[in-house]
């Protein structure tokens, strides 16, 4: 999958909604779905970004415009999370988990949670 454009967090908003409603969307049922209102002008503006970057087809059904997504949520969180890891850690997943546990962000159980996947992982062979 070529290198799709970061997206800012209004954007990535809207799309982290549309994700989460599944299947065709229409303006107006998004606008019901969204934590920060939006004007209807301003969503239409989003929706054309998102096109024109290649996450969203539109499709006119009768009078309405559908919305699809063309990435799908985990393909943005893979492309995001190599991005963040090696710009802000030099790639190093050591580093990043260092800064997690020292900001305090890591518990236990989430410790023992990364252990668990790790561990998992190597069973199936894939680390």
């Amino acid at each position: 999958m070529a290198r799709l454009p970061h997206l800012p967090e209004s954007e990535l908003d809207l799309m982290l909604t549309i994700w989460s409603m599944e299947g065709p969307v229409t303006a107006p049922a998004l606008l019901e779905k969204l934590e920060k209102p939006l004007t209807a002008s301003a969503l239409h503006s989003y929706l054309k970004r998102l096109e024109e970057k290649g996450y969203l087809c539109c499709e006119k059904v009768g009078k309405v415009n559908q919305y699809r997504p063309l990435v799908d949520r985990a393909a943005y969180q893979r492309q995001e999370s190599r991005s963040i890891l090696g710009k802000l850690y030099q790639g190093s997943l050591r580093h990043f988990t260092a800064a997690l546990y020292d900001g305090g962000n890591l518990d236990r159980r989430e410790v023992e949670e990364l252990r668990a996947y790790l561990e998992e992982l190597e069973e199936r062979g894939e680390v």
